[in-house]
């Protein structure tokens, strides 16, 4: 029984000791500071285009064209947006196809009609024929 307490009490003693002696050996770390001498990196950096006008800066030499504008030197910028915020979709109509449905509907249309040219591209389907649009289930 008394062996049962001393070696715990052994262990306890040895690894406070052994942990110590470890804690005071153990050189004390210092950091050092140092600025930043490097060239900087040309960056752009966006931060939006708010009431059509792109907002953002540039950091070193990095040069900005948004269409015949060009930027050259660091700074912050506010640009005529417009050019950029006009989204061209130029959908291509297979050949001979003269009806077009969409997958999520249940009509179909002539393929250069108003409510035709309002289908998303990637939910259109194409028909050579009315009738062929009437036996996959869509309706004029």
């Amino acid at each position: 029984m008394k062996n049962m307490i001393l070696i715990p009490a052994f262990t306890l003693a040895l690894s406070s000791g052994y942990l110590s002696g470890r804690m005071l050996a153990a050189p004390e770390l210092t950091l050092t500071l140092q600025e930043d001498t490097r060239p900087l990196v040309p960056t752009i950096q966006i931060d939006g285009v708010r009431n059509g006008i792109l907002h953002g800066k540039t950091i070193g030499s990095a040069r900005v064209v948004l269409g015949k504008t060009v930027l050259t030197s660091s700074g912050i910028f506010a640009l005529d947006a417009q050019s950029i915020l006009h989204n061209a979709v130029e959908v291509v109509v297979p050949d001979g196809m003269q009806f077009v449905a969409s997958s999520k509907g249940k009509k179909y249309y002539p393929v250069f009609s108003s409510s035709g040219n309002r289908i998303t591209p990637k939910n259109r389907l194409y028909f050579r024929t009315a009738k062929e649009a009437e036996i996959a289930g869509y309706r004029a």
